[in-house]
């Protein structure tokens, strides 16, 4: 009713020649064209807060920018993982986000498409095409945009539609047989509205071979589309239409596996199980529960089922503005995702265990924004909804290569956890969100600004889950239907100074409280396992920044913060029978750390940018699922460096053509993957080197490029989970070396 409603609106009171949005267009348009913009409702107070990492356009279309999650790759308070592929990414900033890798979760980092909250997992790892800039927002987030997140945001604005016709077209082509194809076609202006179409198609084989079939896995099959309207005349009124829709045709994240029991035990008798040590485990000499060793090759493993991991994410929004003495902004969304997932989860020949994913979400979203200024205060108020409904479908097949032979634990209480069996687990999560946020920066002198924000919030979830057992045992219903309900409320809060002593050099300090509301156990498979509910999780949050323009050609960004966690939710694994992993809220941790970018111009075509992130992330009181103490334990996916610095030249070597050359190095220091701290479940310290050479032709509007991803042919482990009760781990891995050659041509 609310999108019906906002589209009378819109074709009855459209007005103005202004663009709703404040990014640059005129990379797409005619140099003779006078573009006017205005200010976004929240960019005077996004300029004020902390420090953040912005990704340009042209960055984003370098080589091999494809997904949200190739943004850890160009910035440093980023880091991704995702053992199960593109459609259940974790996003971690500054050590904050989420371990559940179960879509009912709620992530601690927000993820955005213009303006527009992408609410379920399945379809936060954005495809990137036609995007004209990425945003990190470092720390808590909900008194500016309309979702509470306490780790941070990602914000990705796409390109808008030009006042004329053209056109772009984008053709690469590179290792792994990888074809790629995107373009844009600006309509231009037809009275009062302005449209742009973009599309792209991605292919590859893939950099894993199954050593059984001798096919590729871990390739790329993905296609979208994306069309935008917008409509504006000659009154305050103006909006756009969003409408895109992609699909994901890849095969699932294929990984190896890692045997974790001595094979001597084993194959003397299959009831002695015996540990291995962790030396013989990376040597690869161990094997899983079944007696199956593993290969000693990184990309190249034995499957004995098709993986695949079938993704449909879409949507349709509606903008609206009104410019005035009070600006007001209307956002109103309606986002879908469905996936289905086949995965060989032991990455053997025998069939060990097999998953099966089937996951539908719909999320109708509904922002309203108001903006105006008064003598020397300039202040924003927001109302956010969210209606989500999340459907599942789970299927486990464990140890059917037993059951094949005739062996049947089912009935066997000390067994039945184990296998052999067949389960379906179902669950329905309904979730409500409303919320009212604002802020209010007053101008106190010529030099400095306050910043108050405060926000409060309602949500409520309600979930349901069965499992049932396909085995011929007396009791086929092992977890009996369960629901529960929750409903919660929550203050959020931001106090913010910043002193600005001449222009391009100010310092900042701000205080803030951030909210993740809580859930449930996605993962509560049998009757003793907790669904929950899930407490939510607060942290006070203390930053203290400077931005200092050195000279015309040197610019600094500092920062310094303090974090303090309670009730931090944290996915955890608790091997005793049944196993189960479940999302624990009794988590403590602190974090420390601080953030520098250095930036400037150098002679002879030369500039340089040089980003350290400095981190210790760690628990302050954890008694994991097990009872054990975890205290002192470094949080997932919380580096305690990272560093990344680009060398960047460009010289013109004829009247039409530049040549531009890149080369970037990325380091990170060791990370874990859970929070147990075990050495066999992290990643080492890695430093990735990236090159790009290119040639630019001015008056054709033409660019071709190389570029050379993981120039050194680097082995670095992507993220590991231990599967214990079946004696492997699986861990992917990154790409390895990659070459790309591209053509950009506009028109």
């Amino acid at each position: 009713m609310s999108l019906f409603l906002n589209t009378l609106a819109a074709v009855s009171v459209l007005g103005s020649s202004v663009d709703p949005y404040s990014n640059d267009q005129s990379s797409d348009q005619s140099k003779d064209e006078i573009v006017v913009t205005i200010r976004h409702p929240r960019s005077a107070s996004l300029s004020l807060s902390g420090i953040r990492e912005n990704v340009d356009r042209q960055t984003l279309q370098n080589p091999g920018m494809y997904a949200a999650s190739d943004l850890s790759r160009v910035t440093t308070g980023l880091t991704h993982r995702s053992i199960f592929g593109s459609s259940s990414p974790q996003f971690f900033i500054r050590g904050i986000g989420s371990n559940d890798v179960n879509p009912s979760t709620n992530s601690g980092i927000s993820v955005y498409l213009n303006d527009v909250f992408i609410s379920s997992p399945l379809g936060q790892n954005l495809s990137i095409f036609d995007v004209d800039e990425a945003n990190i927002f470092k720390g808590p987030q909900g008194t500016l945009f309309g979702r509470n997140a306490t780790g941070g945001a990602i914000v990705l604005r796409t390109v808008r539609p030009a006042e004329v016709s053209g056109h772009n077209i984008t053709a690469g082509t590179g290792s792994f047989g990888l074809t790629s194809l995107e373009a844009a076609w600006d309509i231009g202006r037809t009275g009062a509205v302005r449209t742009r179409i973009a599309a792209f198609s991605r292919r590859s084989s893939g950099y894993t071979r199954d050593t059984v079939t001798g096919n590729h896995l871990n390739g790329i099959d993905t296609a979208g589309i994306r069309a935008t309207v917008s409509v504006d005349s000659k009154g305050p009124w103006r909006a756009e239409i969003i409408a895109d829709y992609s699909v994901d045709r890849s095969g699932m994240t294929a990984h190896e596996g890692l045997g974790l029991l001595e094979p001597e035990g084993l194959s003397a008798n299959p009831q002695i199980v015996a540990p291995c040590t962790e030396a013989r485990v990376l040597s690869k000499v161990c094997v899983n529960v079944l007696g199956y060793s593993y290969s000693t090759d990184p990309y190249a493993e034995s499957f004995d089922r098709d993986d695949r991991e079938h993704l449909d994410v879409g949507g349709v929004s509606l903008n609206l503005i009104r410019s005035g003495v009070i600006d007001f902004h209307s956002i109103t969304s309606y986002r879908t995702a469905v996936r289905e997932v086949r995965e060989d989860t032991d990455a053997s020949p025998l069939s060990i265990v097999a998953l099966d994913f089937d996951n539908e979400s719909s999320a109708m979203t509904q922002e309203f924004l108001l903006h105006g200024s008064a003598s020397k205060i300039d202040w924003h108020v927001g109302v956010f909804f969210l209606n989500e409904k999340l459907k599942t479908q789970n299927r486990f097949d464990t140890l059917r290569t037993l059951r094949e032979i005739g062996v049947d634990f089912i009935d066997d209480q000390t067994f039945f956890a184990y296998g052999p069996f067949r389960l379906q687990q179902t669950y329905v999560q309904e979730t409500s969100s409303t919320a009212v946020f604002g802020e209010v920066d007053w101008q106190l002198s010529s030099a400095l600004t306050v910043t108050a924000g405060l926000r409060l919030t309602h949500e409520q979830t309600d979930f349901e889950t069965e499992t049932k057992f396909d085995e011929l045992t007396n009791n086929p219903l092992l977890s009996p239907r369960r629901s529960a309900s929750k409903s919660e409320e929550a203050a959020s809060w931001k106090l913010l100074a910043r002193y600005k002593f001449a222009p391009g050099r100010s310092v900042y300090g701000s205080l803030s409280r951030g909210f993740k509301s809580g859930g449930f156990n996605g993962g509560a498979l049998f009757a003793s396992d907790s669904i929950g509910p899930v407490e939510p999780e607060f942290v006070t949050a203390l930053e203290l920044g400077a931005q200092w323009r050195v000279n015309d050609a040197v610019n600094v960004d500092a920062a310094v913060f303090h974090y303090d966690y309670t009730d931090l939710q944290d996915f955890t694994f608790r091997p005793a029978p049944p196993p189960t992993r479940q999302v624990l809220d009794s988590a403590d941790a602190k974090m420390v750390g601080a953030d520098i970018r250095v930036e400037g111009s150098l002679p002879l075509g030369f500039s340089a940018a040089l980003s350290l992130s400095l981190l210790d992330a760690k628990f302050v009181d954890f008694v994991d699922a097990n009872q054990i103490d975890r205290t002192g334990n470094r949080l997932t996916a919380a580096p305690e460096l990272t560093a990344l610095a680009h060398l960047n030249w460009r010289r013109q070597v004829t009247p039409n053509w530049d040549a531009v050359s890149s080369i970037s190095f990325r380091h990170r220091s060791e990370i874990f993957f859970d929070n147990t701290n075990n050495s066999l479940l992290r990643s080492d310290d890695a430093t990735l080197t990236d090159l790009t050479l290119e040639l630019e032709h001015t008056p054709g509007e033409i660019a071709v490029s190389i570029a050379i991803r993981n120039l050194t042919n680097e082995a670095v482990i992507a993220d590991a989970l231990l599967i214990a009760e079946y004696g492997f781990i699986q861990r992917t891995y990154a790409e390895p070396r990659t070459v790309y050659v591209q053509i950009r041509k506009q028109f």
